[in-house]
């Protein structure tokens, strides 16, 4: 199977970014999903986009800001917080700044605050929870370089799918394999569903024994 019409980068992204999340897990074995912690603020949210990674030691995001003056339009932040539960290093301003400068959304392996304001912007978050304490901005911390996030390795241009199941990783160079591979997931779920609907059980159809 080969991509007909060769697609852009971005509109592959895109594609794979209409489709369930848990599909694109198994589109490919080199995907990888986030430790479930890491979910939406709001139900519905969506993200697709490649990775702009960030760290930070907990109590700061100096690294946040410099991220997002740095980051292209479609980027996805993706911020090892060191699973920090006790400060909120992205709110509502940072989410206002993400917006204009044509950011598709935050994942971030600690919690943030301003939710409410934030799910009023229509900004996608997906995060460990919500915590109001302040930031300080004294530690540079460290942009564009290899992170861990959600327990899944993170390179800055992986590509990151999230949705109300969940967040994904897909390696920056197997874009395109991972495209394929969802296609044909795609079709089997759909003769397997047309399978179902003709009175066959699951149990036929993946042949276990009963």
């Amino acid at each position: 199977m080969t991509i007909k019409n060769k697609m852009s980068r971005k509109d592959l992204i895109n594609k794979i970014g209409e489709y369930p999340t848990g599909n694109i897990c198994n589109a490919h074995n080199k995907v990888k999903a986030m430790d479930s912690r890491i979910a939406s603020i709001s139900p519905g949210m969506k993200i697709a986009g490649p990775a702009k990674t960030v760290a930070i030691v907990s109590g700061q995001n100096a690294a946040i800001h410099r991220a997002v003056h740095n980051a292209r339009p479609g980027d996805v932040l993706v911020v090892d917080g060191k699973k920090s539960l006790s400060y909120g290093p992205f709110g509502d301003i940072l989410a206002t700044c993400c917006q204009q400068l044509g950011l598709s959304g935050l994942v971030i392996d600690g919690t943030i605050r301003d939710s409410s304001e934030i799910v009023e912007l229509g900004f996608s978050v997906f995060s460990l929870g919500t915590h109001p304490a302040a930031t300080k901005k004294t530690d540079p911390g460290e942009i564009d370089v290899p992170i861990v996030c959600g327990d899944v390795n993170v390179n800055p241009d992986d590509i990151i799918i999230a949705d109300d199941d969940g967040v994904v990783v897909i390696p920056n160079l197997l874009v395109e394999e991972v495209f394929l591979g969802l296609m044909t997931v795609i079709k089997n779920e759909e003769k397997i569903m047309k399978r179902l609907k003709n009175g066959e059980t699951t149990c036929d159809i993946f042949k276990i024994k009963t």
